[in-house]
C-alpha cells in the first residue's frame, strides 16, 4: 500500500485544526449515527484477550475492552510490524488511538473533519483512506518518522511521540494511557510455548536418613549417573511437585513434622537449607503433593490416621499456614495427581484398599466422603498416582511385592474397573512421573535400589523389563519424581 502522506500544513492551518478529545453532541444530526467500521475479522482469541485485558487495563478502557477493539488493536500492530516497525512504534499508535477514538474505527464526523482510529481530519487522506486502519496507521507512523528523522522517537516518552504527531488541544493525555498501550500490543504477541517437561528429577532418602537426587533426560543425555547428596538427617519420608521451572521437595522429619525446600532448574541452584512448612503438622506418617498453577496442594496423613492438607501460593502469598483436616482413618500411604483444576487424592486403607477423594479448586469443594477405586485392591503396600491429559494412571504395589495399575478417565468413562500386573517382585515404595504421554515408574527394590519402566500411553506399550537407574543408589528408604524442562 502506498504510504502518501502531504506535506506539513502550514502552522496557522495546524493551529486551527487542533484535535480535541472526542465529543459527541446530542442534536438530531446524530440522530442517525453510522456503526463502527470493522478493523478486520473479529475472532474467538480477539474474545480471550479482550477478557484477559479486562483484568489489567487500567486507564481509560479499563473493563472496557472489547473483541471488537482489541481486533482494531491488532490492526494497528499488524501494520506496525509491515511498517518493519518495533513494538515500541506500535505502543505509540496504540497509546493514540486510545485517547483519541477509543480503539474505534469511528466513520462518524464529530469534531471538526476527524474520523478514524486516529481521527484523522481530511488532510490526512480520503474519507475511506481514513477508515482503512492499514492506511491510517501508515500515515500515522510516517508523520512519526518525519517529525523524528533519526530514530529520535525511540528514545521519547510515548506521550510527547504522541503529541507530537498529533498537535492536540490537550498534550497530557497521551501518557496515562501508554502503560495499557503496552500491555494491549504485548497481548498482540503470542508467548512462546514452554519447552515440554522432558528431564526427571528422582530423589530418595539413602540409609544415612539424607536424600539424594539424580538426572534424567528423556529427550537428550540419559541418566546423569550419580546420585548427589541434598542433605538432611533422620527424613522417613519424601515428595515434590513442580511450579515453573522450580522443584520443590518436601519430606518428614524424624518427629514426623513437614520440611521443604526447592530446586530452581533455570539456574542449577538448591535453596541450601530445609525449613519447616508453617502450621505446626507433627507426628504425619505419608505425603504427597501436586500443583495447580503456582499453587501446590501439600497432604499429610496425621498422627490420627487421616488426611490433612496444606497449600502454598510460589507465585504470591506463600503458605496458607493451617492444616485442614479431611476425614479418613489408619490412612497408610497418600498418591496425588491433577486434571484440569481438580486434585485427587488417593490413600491406602488399613487393609491395604484403594480410596479417592478430590478436590475442585474451581469450586473449592472437597468431595464429601473417601470412595473405593473400583477393581478389588487389597493389601497393597505403596502407592503413586500420575496424569496424562484426563486419564489418571493408578499403580499400587500388591501383597506379593510386584507392580500392578489401574486407568481412570475423568472426561469420560471413569474406571477401568482391574488393576493389571506388571511385574516386579520385592518392591518396597513407587514413584511416577510423566514427560509427553509417557510415564515413568521408579521402584525400589528389596535391597533399596532404585529401578524404572515405562509406560507409552500414545501406543499402549509399556517397556516390559524393569531397569536400573544408573549410581549405584543402595538402602534407598523412600522416594518421589518429578520433571521440569
Amino acid at each position: 500500500m502506498s504510504k502518501h502522506f502531504p506535506k506539513f500544513l502550514p502552522v496557522a492551518v495546524a493551529t486551527a485544526a487542533l484535535l480535541a478529545p472526542l465529543v459527541v453532541t446530542a442534536t438530531s444530526a446524530h440522530a442517525a449515527l453510522q456503526p463502527d467500521r470493522s478493523c478486520g475479522t473479529v475472532t474467538d482469541a480477539d474474545t480471550a484477550a479482550a477478557a484477559s485485558l479486562n483484568t489489567v487495563l487500567t486507564g481509560k478502557l479499563a473493563h472496557a475492552m472489547t473483541a471488537y477493539r482489541v481486533s482494531c488493536a491488532r490492526a494497528i500492530v499488524t501494520a506496525t510490524r509491515a511498517h518493519d516497525l518495533s513494538d515500541q512504534a506500535a505502543v505509540i499508535a496504540v497509546t493514540t488511538a486510545i485517547v483519541e477514538s477509543e480503539l474505534r474505527n469511528n466513520p462518524n464526523v464529530l469534531n471538526y473533519t476527524s474520523v478514524g482510529l486516529f481521527q484523522q481530519q481530511t488532510w490526512w487522506g480520503s474519507f475511506e483512506e481514513r477508515l482503512d486502519p492499514a492506511y491510517s496507521t501508515n500515515a500515522f507512523l510516517d508523520a512519526m518518522l518525519r517529525a523524528y528523522p533519526n530514530g529520535g522517537w525511540k528514545t521519547q516518552p510515548v506521550g510527547v511521540v504522541c503529541q507530537k504527531v498529533q498537535v492536540s488541544a490537550f498534550p497530557s493525555a497521551y501518557e496515562p494511557q501508554a502503560a495499557d498501550a503496552q500491555r494491549i500490543v504485548a497481548a498482540m504477541t503470542p508467548t512462546p510455548a514452554p519447552a515440554p517437561a522432558s528431564k526427571a528429577h528422582v530423589s530418595t532418602v539413602g540409609s544415612d536418613g539424607a536424600m539424594y537426587t539424580t538426572d534424567g533426560d528423556y529427550a537428550g543425555a540419559g541418566w546423569s549417573g550419580r546420585w548427589v547428596p541434598v542433605g538432611g538427617s533422620a527424613l522417613k519420608a519424601v515428595a515434590s511437585a513442580v511450579t515453573g521451572n522450580t522443584m520443590h521437595m518436601y519430606a518428614l522429619g524424624s518427629t514426623g513434622r513437614v520440611y521443604t525446600m526447592d530446586a530452581d532448574y533455570t539456574t542449577g541452584q538448591w535453596s541450601g537449607t530445609w525449613t519447616e512448612v508453617p502450621g505446626g503438622a507433627d507426628g504425619a506418617t505419608a505425603l504427597t503433593a501436586t500443583t495447580i498453577g503456582n499453587r501446590v496442594h501439600l497432604n499429610i496423613i496425621g498422627s490420627d490416621g487421616a488426611l490433612h492438607t496444606t497449600d502454598a501460593d510460589y507465585a504470591g502469598a506463600g503458605w496458607s499456614g493451617s492444616w485442614v483436616a479431611l476425614g479418613g482413618s489408619d490412612l497408610k500411604a497418600l498418591a496425588s495427581t491433577v486434571t484440569g483444576n481438580t486434585m485427587h487424592v488417593y490413600a491406602l486403607g488399613s487393609t491395604g484398599r484403594v480410596f479417592t477423594m478430590d478436590a475442585d479448586y474451581s469450586t473449592g469443594k472437597w468431595s464429601d466422603a473417601w470412595t473405593e477405586v473400583p477393581g478389588g485392591a487389597g493389601s497393597a503396600t505403596a502407592i503413586t498416582a500420575v496424569a496424562t491429559g484426563n486419564r489418571v494412571h493408578l499403580s499400587i504395589i500388591g501383597s506379593d511385592g510386584s507392580l500392578f495399575t489401574t486407568d481412570g478417565d475423568y472426561a469420560g468413562a471413569g474406571w477401568s474397573g482391574s488393576w493389571v500386573a506388571k511385574g516386579g517382585s520385592g518392591l518396597k515404595a513407587l514413584a511416577s512421573t510423566v514427560t509427553g504421554n509417557t510415564m515413568h515408574m521408579y521402584a525400589l527394590g528389596s535391597t533399596g535400589r532404585v529401578y524404572t519402566m515405562d509406560a507409552d500411553y500414545t501406543t499402549g506399550q509399556w517397556s516390559g523389563t524393569w531397569t536400573e537407574v544408573p549410581g549405584g543408589a543402595d538402602n534407598a528408604t523412600a522416594l518421589t519424581a518429578s520433571t521440569t524442562r
